[in-house]
């Protein structure tokens, strides 16, 4: 059988540090919406396919809480450094 998109993570560049990146690996997501629910910047959304998608990879502070709260591990998110959730950015 052919791999299809679903096969492949959806891997998005997040924020500026060019070694972050979000990643949703949609053949794993079950469409529970608790990482959309945690994240706070709002970086997820659901899609019309009942899955999570990343739609403001900008916003996003690598905290993780999307990942941390995935029951499916569906979610990842890849960096050198993990901040904290109200850390403030010294950049």
């Amino acid at each position: 059988m052919p791999e299809t998109e679903d096969t492949e993570p959806s891997r998005t560049e997040a924020g500026n540090n060019d070694r972050t990146y979000v990643h949703i690996y949609a053949e794993w997501c079950k469409g529970c919406a608790i990482c959309v629910a945690f994240c706070p910047k709002k970086v997820l959304e659901m899609g019309d396919d009942l899955k999570a998608h990343v739609v403001h990879p900008e916003r996003c502070i690598r905290c993780a809480l999307c990942a941390r709260r995935c029951p499916d591990f569906a979610v990842t998110v890849l960096d050198e450094e993990l901040v904290s959730v109200g850390e403030e950015d010294d950049h």
